[in-house]
């Protein structure tokens, strides 16, 4: 009796560690998406890692470094001009979960879509700086996981 306590305290440890992981946002690891970026100059393949608290990006010209103490705004772009603000939609996001990013990817097959990323630059001016996504799929997911890191950046 004594050894099967032991055994299934043992178990239990060992498969809370890998949950815990995964469900907190401090231990969350970050994503990398491959994009194509703008800022101040043509579109160029870039790299875009999320974490849990920041956005950064190898743009074209300089390195992108967006965290709470310099963010602005988020805004969505797709092939058709329209436009959604995510910061807005965030709150209908959180309550609908992931269908209520994805649902205006649903209806198109091909197209692109950008996320414009508004920040304060290091010389205090606005910035934007364009993140465009060809694979809606890709774009899809990118949009969830930004969604996720949105209110910890708005706070």
């Amino acid at each position: 009796m004594r050894k099967s306590f032991f055994s299934k305290k043992i178990l239990t440890q060992l498969l809370a560690v890998p949950l815990v992981a995964y469900t907190c946002p401090f231990y969350a690891k970050a994503a990398d998406y491959d994009a194509i970026c703008s800022y101040y100059s043509d579109y160029h393949p870039c790299d875009v890692k999320l974490s849990s608290n920041t956005i950064k990006a190898n743009l074209p010209t300089d390195f992108l470094l967006v965290d709470k103490s310099n963010f602005l705004d988020l805004v969505v772009y797709e092939d058709l001009h329209k436009s959604s603000n995510l910061v807005i939609g965030t709150v209908t996001t959180l309550l609908l979960g992931p269908i209520g990013l994805l649902g205006f990817l649903a209806t198109k097959t091909s197209g692109t879509i950008d996320y414009a990323i508004k920040f304060n630059g290091d010389d205090g001016r606005r910035r934007t700086a364009l993140i465009r996504f060809k694979n809606l799929k890709v774009a899809g997911k990118f949009g969830e996981e930004i969604s996720t890191i949105l209110p910890r950046l708005i706070e």
